[in-house]
């Protein structure tokens, strides 16, 4: 019964994504314990918040996801949605799954900030840090022999139990760093404004200890000012930065944000 229950929230994921005309990355052969991992965090998060209802929103979150996906050079068959919150978050999930909530895209000013918080998602993905810690804490509960002896009911449920700590507790310090950093080199490989991540960073240090929407998202990550100081450090404001945006792209970020 899980598995079934766990199948319908994906599939409703992956045929609302689909039926918006959308089209994911080239796959590529996943290790079936991280699409696992993947599905069964992605189902816990639209199982606590449901899939945003227009399929505008969702065809362009996935478009954006994609391009800057095909410039991380990582070809999973990716997945993006929008879900219906009024929290500032947003997910990761193994094997190419990222859901931001409606909350987090209302506080962003263009699609350059935008593409600094996918960027950042798609990082997580590519430096597999959830799947690495979800694959050492099968180890220390020797899932993997589960797995082998082919309980899949069980491993599914350790799976949904493991994702949910981490949520919970949030990635290893450095690990939301390297997310930045990585996430800006795509962002700005993709043509997008790498001093976005500044604006971004920057509105969160504002919210902090204002907001409740944003209370799981401060619990769980570091403060977005060492987050900041961070990427300062690294040299975010000297990388190339594009030429002035263009009307296009200005206009089809404000229809996105009226849809929200």
């Amino acid at each position: 019964m899980k598995n079934k229950h766990l199948n319908r929230i994906i599939t409703s994921l992956v045929l609302g994504i689909c039926s918006a005309g959308l089209l994911a990355a080239e796959a590529v052969a996943a290790d079936s314990g991280e699409e696992q991992a993947g599905r069964a965090a992605a189902a816990q998060i639209i199982g606590a918040a449901p899939l945003h209802s227009s399929a505008d929103v969702q065809r362009y979150v996935n478009l954006l996801g994609n391009s800057l996906a095909r410039a991380s050079g990582m070809q999973y068959r990716w997945h993006f949605a929008v879900v219906s919150s009024d929290a500032v978050n947003a997910f990761a999930a193994p094997s190419g799954y990222v859901l931001l909530t409606s909350g987090l895209l209302k506080l962003l000013d263009s699609e350059h900030e935008l593409a600094y918080v996918l960027s950042h998602e798609i990082a997580h993905v590519a430096r597999k840090h959830h799947y690495t810690v979800i694959r050492r804490q099968q180890l220390a509960d020797k899932a993997l022999k589960e797995l082998q002896e082919g309980e899949q009911d069980k491993d599914v449920t350790n799976v949904t139990r493991m994702s949910a700590q981490i949520y919970a507790r949030g990635l290893d310090r450095n690990a939301e760093f390297e997310a930045d950093r990585i996430g800006v080199e795509i962002m700005t490989r993709a043509g997008y404004d790498p001093a976005a991540s500044i604006d971004v960073l920057s509105r969160l240090v504002a919210l902090q200890g204002n907001d409740a929407r944003a209370q799981l998202l401060f619990s769980t990550h570091p403060s977005p000012g060492e987050r900041l100081d961070q990427l300062i450090a690294e040299g975010v404001e000297q990388l190339p930065r594009p030429p002035a945006p263009k009307s296009a792209m200005d206009k089809r970020f404000e229809t996105f944000r009226s849809q929200l």
